[in-house]
């Protein structure tokens, strides 16, 4: 005789012990139990032995569990959902983790722009390397510039990348040190003569993509003159000098104090020879 769908019926199997659920779903047997523990499945046990059994509507049941988790729905929604199954509610699921995706989506657009952003700003600083202006002074002109202070204290810096994330967590904001630029307000009469750098009133971040809802600091609009070179921190005690003459011998009015601008440092490389600085000071 032929077999027929009539023989698969009659063949058919209709419970599953857990290890068999387990290698079905290709997920471990705590999983499993885990999901019977929340309750959103429901094994049989076994009269004879105690054991767990799984029906096909188990089955069912798993495989949906298994599709809203890989659609980040909470144990307790899945729950819920499988209780009120009907046509409007499973609508509104599917409405539901739409939303949550597309927010998703515009989250990872935002990072990726970010990532875009800081990456076109050390790509147009590499630039640099054939532009005959290092160590020269340049007059430059600002628009108001939005930055991120994250202390107004002197640090050393080895200091500054823990005072980065206090800040973040008392803020709850994220600052993206690589490819933005640390800047340092010098403090010229605090600082020590004999010591190979300046002594800094505070410690602030500037990029031209940050947005202005997370800036708590402005560098005021208008004239700098502007110094930038390439190497070590060092050569600031050495180059600084260079702009208080060029603004005496052009009788030029300083607004403020000295701000040490790392576009290209150690957040960016371990060579102090890639390191790229400009030191800037607004003109009255």
């Amino acid at each position: 005789m032929r077999s027929g769908i009539g023989d698969y019926i009659m063949k058919k199997k209709d419970t599953f012990k857990i290890g068999e659920l387990s290698k079905l779903f290709d997920i471990g047997v705590d999983s499993i139990r885990y999901y019977e523990k929340v309750g959103i499945l429901h094994p049989v046990r076994n009269d004879e032995n105690n054991y767990r059994m799984y029906t096909i509507d188990d089955v069912r049941r798993l495989a949906l569990i298994r599709e809203l988790l890989g659609l980040s729905f909470s144990t307790d929604q899945i729950r819920e959902y499988d209780e009120d199954r009907n046509v409007e509610s499973t609508t509104e699921l599917l409405q539901t983790e739409l939303d949550v995706v597309d927010s998703e989506i515009a989250k990872l657009k935002a990072t990726r722009d970010s990532i875009q952003n800081r990456l076109d700003t050390i790509t147009s600083l590499g630039s640099m390397t054939s532009q005959d202006t290092f160590e020269k002074v340049l007059i430059k002109e600002f628009p108001d510039r939005g930055c991120v202070m994250v202390t107004d204290d002197n640090l050393p810096d080895d200091y500054v990348s823990y005072y980065v994330v206090k800040y973040m967590q008392c803020h709850h904001t994220k600052i993206d040190t690589i490819g933005a630029c640390d800047c340092y307000t010098l403090d010229i009469p605090g600082s020590n003569p004999k010591s190979k750098y300046y002594r800094t009133k505070n410690v602030f971040f500037y990029a031209p993509y940050v947005e202005k809802t997370e800036c708590n600091y402005t560098l005021p609009a208008g004239r700098y003159i502007s110094l930038t070179y390439r190497g070590a921190l060092t050569k600031t005690r050495e180059l600084l000098p260079k702009l208080y003459e060029y603004a005496k011998s052009h009788q030029l009015q300083l607004a403020g104090d000295p701000i040490e601008m790392c576009h290209i440092d150690d957040y960016e490389t371990n060579d102090e020879n890639e390191y790229i600085i400009e030191l800037q000071i607004r003109l009255k």
